[in-house]
């Protein structure tokens, strides 16, 4: 599987990993989020507490709140990342201690390793993307690749600016409804099982 989709299907198992444990197994209660963010999350600051991650207010986290807010701070690890950068810190880590905090350094160091091959290095051009989408997220070029204009239409999808490019936080927006999409038919294909 494409480096990618597996940090996807790692937030997926790390959520469920948690989840349900008392009461709802496709939400996060309070303990359940508590524990979450202390065995998965160590480097993201513990103040995270469910009513900023909660945000339809209902008491408990689903998988569409944790992406949200596994996107938000994956932005923000970049923003630091690329800070560090361009102040000259040539040997700039992410921190990494668990295997969620290793998937967002994937996302991290995936669309860094494709930014920048053609023009600015904190963007994806489109045949930057092309190749992005074609060797990391192979699921999602297959949905495209029967149209000539593929990663032209993927670029108009992601591209939410209109500025030609995509950046760093509209690939993490793009990635966070590709998570949902795969929750969704992960709980769908569940479901219909126990039927």
């Amino acid at each position: 599987m494409a480096n990618i989709e597996l940090a996807v299907y790692n937030l997926l198992e790390t959520f469920y990993k948690y989840s349900g444990k008392e009461g709802d197994a496709l939400k996060l209660n309070q303990k359940e989020l508590t524990a979450l963010l202390q065995q998965e999350l160590p480097s993201i600051v513990q103040d995270a507490v469910l009513p900023s991650i909660d945000t339809n207010g209902d008491g408990e986290v689903d998988f569409e709140e944790f992406i949200s807010f596994i996107n938000e701070n994956t932005t923000t690890k970049w923003d630091r990342y690329v800070r560090a950068l361009l102040t000259g810190k040539r040997n700039t880590k992410l921190e990494v201690k668990t295997a969620t905090e290793k998937a967002m350094a994937v996302l991290i160091k995936t669309f860094q390793k494709y930014a920048g091959r053609e023009g600015n290095p904190l963007c994806l051009e489109n045949r930057e993307l092309r190749d992005l989408v074609r060797l990391e997220m192979p699921t999602i070029y297959k949905c495209f690749q029967s149209n000539r204009k593929g990663s032209a239409d993927i670029l108009r999808m992601l591209d939410t600016d209109g500025n030609g490019k995509v950046d760093f936080k509209e690939f993490m927006s793009f990635l966070a409804k590709f998570a949902v999409a795969v929750d969704m038919s992960v709980v769908h294909s569940v479901e219909t099982k126990n039927s």
